[in-house]
This record gives C-alpha cells, structure tokens and sequence, in this order.
C-alpha cells in the first residue's frame, strides 16, 4: 500500500484497472494458507506463467523495536545477512569457531575501554592489535561472500535483505527447481547467524550513516524532523540508529536481539510462484518447523507520539522545508483516504502541490508526499518535503503548502479529480501484484505489520470508498497547527 510506483499515464492506468480489477478481487481466493508449530505463518500463491518463484522471509522487528541506548541493532542483521552461518562462508567453522569466540570477548573489551572516560589508551591499543591479528586468523576459514555466489549462480535475482521501522526482511527469485536451495539459505541466514565481520560491518554502518545523515541534506532534515515530531518512543530515532549507540552495541547484544525476536511466532514467509502447495509444504516444514518459537509477551514498544512546533537547522545546502502532520494507521480507515490525498497533492505534474508550486508558480523546484513516515506499525506522518527556486523562500514555500492543505478542509475535492487519483492508486495496486516478488512483499507486509494480508485484498474496495467529504473530514481533523511539526533547513550563513 505504501510507497508504491505510479508509473503510468492515467490512459494506461484505466485500462489496467478495468481491465485487471478482478484479479485483485480474486486474490483471496488464491493464496494457500499454512501456520507452523512454531508459529510461523506461510502464505502461498501458485503462479504457473513461467518456471520461477519469488520468496521472502520476514521478520517483525525493526527500528521501532530497539530501546533508547541500544538503537541501530535491528539494522545490523541486514549487514549480517550474506556473511554466512556455521554450515556456509565457512571452510572449516570447527576451527573457525573458537577464533569468532576470541573475536567476541575482545571486542566486549575494546567497547569497554572506549566508553570509559579515563580509558587506558595502552591496553586499548594492544586490544586492537589483538582483534587484528584474530580477524586475519578467522579469514583462512572465511569463504567471502559465498551466499551471494551460490545464489547467483544458481540463477538467483533479486537478491537483498531490507530494515525498516516496521521490519527485517530476506528475498529473492530464483527458478523453481533451486526452491530447496532458496528454503536452506534463507533459513540459515534468518536462523543461524554466526556474527562473521561484526565489527568490521559496525564500522561500515558508522561510515553509512555519516555519509547518508551527517554529510548529507536530506538525511540531516529528516532526522530532525523524528527527533522533533516524536518526544519519546522508537520513532524518534533513524533507522540506523544513533552514532554513539552503534559505537557501543557488542555481538552479544545482537544475539540478545536475535533470540528475543527471530522467533517462528514472530516471522512471516511467502512464495509466489510456479510450485505445487502440497510439494511446498513439505520443504518448508523441513526447513522452518525447527525454529523456536518464543514469547513476545515482554517486548511491546514503548510508544509516544506528541511533539512538534518549528525548528531551523543550518547546513552547506540549498533550503528546504518539511510539513509532517501527525496521524493515525491502519486499522483506523482514515488510512485510505490519506493513500488517496497523497496522490491528490503531489503524485506526478498534474497533482495539486507539483501543479501549483512546480510548473505553474515556479515557487518550488520539488515537491514531495509520503503518508506513512518513518512507518507503519504505529500512528506515524503525513509529511511534505520542498525546496524552493531561485529568490523564493522557505517561508513563502510553507505557507502556500499551508493554503493547499487548508484548501482540502473548506472545499469539496470534484468527483472528476478524485475519479482520476483514486483509478491512479488503485491502478498502481493492481500493477504491482503483477510482478511475483512485488505481490509477495506486499503480502508479507500486510501480513506482518498488520497481521492480516486480506487487507491488499480489500484495499481497492477501501479506495473506492474514499468520498469528497471523506477527504474534507479528514484534513480538518488532522491538518492541523496542533499536530503539525515543521523543519526548515536554511543554507548555513557564509556559504
């Protein structure tokens, strides 16, 4: 429902919808069902058109599941995923295993000694000497990147891991006749991490979030804006995690964080493709009926969602402004409308803001909209990000947003505007349940942010729903200064 692509004129777009709709419809009907002792749920869609599948193993744990200290750890297993397990990157993990072991002690020491404020910078050097000297002994076991080797050359595509607020996830595509092959790796990589190059990935996210937030604009403002919107709770923190948390985390916080939510009753697995149900079944009962399936009981998220008001941060790049009004989610409905209000402002040159503010002002060299900011579990963003052109500011830019948005609360949107956007949301639903990996992500998120897929099923019927008044309602509950957090980023004074 999110985020997804519209990437086709309206003509193509109407004649894909009338056309297909009843696929949609029908999807219901078409996926197979299978839950796990453990608790793992499997959902299964067999497509027959050419001799491939696409999978995915997801995990409900991400961002919003870390706690203030410790933040960053969901994305680590992301930089963990091709590293390998005990069976695979390994030549001999019987003698591998003891130098992982010497890995981890040392490395608990060296954060130690760098979180003390009088650390013993002697010792702290021959600590790090020692993890030198242990990571080239561990790499003569070290099969580098043998996951993505055997996957690729066994027609593998696709290929990733992903973590959001919301999730962790594994996919990939491959033909079908290596899906026994995909279940082994998959589960082994989900299952069995071993923590290979800990420390070295830990440097690399470091480095990553100093080039995607630090040194860059866009990550700047948006980091920002969460620590602004949100006064406590596990939105207020980027996905990757704070700098001094991922500096500090140990491989044995990760396995603390692994065996609390890598869990059956915590995952969800989907296949779409050229397979046999009852074939299925069996493979992946063999290959994920073992996982434990665990308590989630104690691990609910502290969640708040107040906070607000404007703020102005400097930095060494052109201006920009963010308009993020707080909201609900689903299963509250008010969601559907938001879907269709984001294309209505500012999908595509004919949309409101990018139609006004673009091409016919000239006030703005960019507009932007996304409804469910950092993510969807909790009561999250509709947020507008813009830049202005040439003389214009950041304060004539906010206000003539401020006019749309209050323009959606006093006028009815005409039912021909709003046929056109609500065939465009649609549409764009019924494309990507065309592709075999974007049905099975899209299902596999429903499934786990909202424990229910039947939701893509009845998401058409959801937009169809949406009324003129619907929209009016909707901006006048939510489009408010109450609600609403602005953060300006203005270029920093001498540059």
């Amino acid at each position: 429902m999110k985020n997804l692509k519209l990437i086709i004129t309206y003509i193509f777009v109407l004649s894909i919808v009338l056309g297909n709709r009843a696929y949609a419809y029908d999807l219901k009907g078409k996926v197979h069902e299978l839950k796990l002792k453990n608790g793992m749920r499997w959902l299964l869609v067999e497509r027959h058109q050419a001799p491939v599948f696409s999978g995915i193993v997801m995990v409900r744990v991400g961002g919003a599941d870390e706690e203030q200290g410790k933040t960053g750890l969901a994305h680590m297993f992301e930089h963990m995923a091709f590293k390998g397990s005990s069976k695979l990157g390994t030549s001999d993990f019987s003698k591998e295993k003891p130098i992982l072991d010497q890995i981890e002690l040392t490395g608990e020491e060296i954060t130690k000694q760098k979180l003390q404020a009088d650390a013993d910078k002697k010792k702290l050097t021959d600590l790090e000497t020692k993890m030198q000297t242990l990571s080239k002994k561990a790499a003569q076991y070290q099969i580098k990147n043998e996951i993505w080797e055997i996957m690729s050359k066994n027609g593998g595509s696709e290929m990733n891991a992903f973590t959001s607020k919301d999730m962790t996830a594994y996919h990939s595509s491959m033909p079908i006749n290596k899906l026994g092959l995909w279940m082994d790796i998959t589960s082994q990589m989900v299952e069995d991490p071993v923590f290979r190059e800990f420390y070295t990935e830990q440097k690399v996210v470091l480095e990553e979030r100093r080039d995607s937030i630090e040194n860059d604009p866009i990550g700047k403002i948006f980091e920002k804006l969460l620590k602004t919107a949100f006064s406590e709770g596990p939105y207020k923190w980027h996905v990757l995690g704070e700098l001094n948390d991922i500096e500090s985390f140990t491989i044995s916080d990760a396995r603390d964080f692994h065996n609390r939510y890598y869990i059956g009753s915590n995952m969800v697995g989907v296949l779409v493709g050229d397979f046999k149900t009852n074939d299925v079944e069996k493979l992946i009962k063999k290959y994920f009926e073992g996982f434990p399936k665990g308590d989630l009981s104690k691990n609910k998220s502290f969640f708040k969602s107040d906070g607000g008001g404007k703020v102005t941060i400097e930095f060494d790049a052109e201006p920009a402004v963010v308009l993020a009004y707080h909201k609900s989610t689903l299963p509250n409905s008010d969601e559907f409308v938001f879907d269709v209000m984001q294309v209505l402002l500012c999908d595509g040159p004919t949309s409101r803001l990018q139609k006004q503010l673009v091409y016919d002002e000239r006030i703005a060299t960019s507009v932007y909209c996304t409804d469910s900011y950092p993510g969807s579990r909790y009561d999250n963003l509709f947020l507008i990000f813009a830049e202005p052109a040439g003389s214009h500011t950041t304060d004539e830019l906010s206000n003539k947003i401020k006019e749309a948005m209050d323009r959606l609360k006093k006028e009815i949107v005409p039912k021909d505007e709003l046929d056109r956007v609500k065939n465009k949301v649609a549409a764009s639903m019924v494309y990507a349940l065309e592709e075999n990996n974007e049905l099975a992500m899209q299902l596999a998120t429903f499934e786990t942010v909202f424990d229910d897929w039947k939701l893509l099923v009845n998401y058409p019927k959801s937009i169809e729903r949406v009324s003129p008044q619907d929209i009016k309602r909707v901006a006048k509950k939510y489009f408010n200064d109450e609600l609403l957090t602005e953060v300006v980023r203005e270029k920093r004074k001498g540059k």
